[in-house]
């Protein structure tokens, strides 16, 4: 398996998060969920914290008990969810510039990526705003049951924690299926320290606008690539590219980073 990792400034602005038919790493019929994650580290070039498996197995097992009360995630099974929600945000790890902490994961929902990401990096000090109740409870269970610490959970909507005690905060934000393009970075700015940037996973439809597009590419022999691109977007930027009165628009499409009336599962499996 190889990994490829590199600013991108193609003609074509935003592909399709993942290629038609493409799995990746053991994706082809069952599957040790451990040694995807393990396999997709490596050919990420990451090196993982030697509780890292342990810590993914017991939150997929946590994840996995509470959604039969109720549902957190539409990604059915343990190998999907290791696929979508465990190695995808080890490649926004590998995208993301260095130093990312503190960092801020809006809409994080089951934890993703900000939760996985503080598994990955232990360091850093994580801050995972959610809006839905029982998401957030299920954090706290977690973060409780890990016995992690530098880790937050908010629950509220972004917008109106704006302006209170995390505002200009972070050296990273990122989000994933809660606001694209203009919206994205009007919710990002305000939580944002001078230095920071917006890093955020790129979907089929829009053109983005600014900042740096990555793409991190998992090939493993015999299966068809399994591509990301993520737009790092640093605060200069934002600071003169959100146009006049996109704020209130990002306001009226979002609640606590959830589009009204649908469910981010439907957005995005997750």
């Amino acid at each position: 398996m190889r990994c490829r990792g590199r600013p991108s400034s193609g003609r074509r602005a935003e592909p399709e998060p993942a290629a038609a038919g493409a799995r990746p790493p053991g994706g082809r019929g069952p599957q040790d969920p451990g040694l995807t994650v393990r396999v997709a580290a490596a050919a990420l070039g990451l090196t993982l914290p030697p509780a890292f498996p342990t810590q993914i197995d017991t939150y997929l097992e946590e994840l996995e008990r509470w959604q039969r009360i109720g549902s957190l995630t539409a990604y059915r099974g343990r190998a999907a969810r290791v696929r979508h929600l465990v190695v995808e945000s080890l490649m926004l790890l590998a995208a993301l510039p260095e130093p990312v902490s503190p960092l801020l994961d809006i809409g994080t929902g089951p934890g993703v990526p900000g939760l996985i990401l503080k598994l990955a990096r232990p360091d850093w000090e994580v801050v995972l705003i959610e809006a839905a109740q029982r998401r957030t409870n299920f954090l706290r269970h977690v973060v409780r049951h890990l016995g992690l610490e530098g880790v937050s959970i908010v629950r509220g909507r972004a917008e109106t924690l704006a302006s209170g005690a995390l505002a200009g905060r972070f050296r990273t934000v990122t989000m994933r299926a809660v606001a694209a393009g203009d919206a994205a970075r009007a919710l990002a700015l305000p939580f944002l320290a001078p230095e920071g940037a917006l890093a955020f996973p790129l979907g089929p439809k829009g053109t983005p606008r600014g900042g740096t597009r990555r793409e991190i590419t998992l090939v493993a022999p015999g299966e068809l690539p399994w591509r990301r691109q993520f737009l790092i977007i640093p605060r200069t930027e934002l600071d003169t590219g959100v146009p006049r009165g996109t704020k209130r628009a990002a306001g009226s499409l979002h609640r606590g980073g959830e589009p009204e009336g649908r469910r981010r599962e439907d957005h995005d499996g997750r």
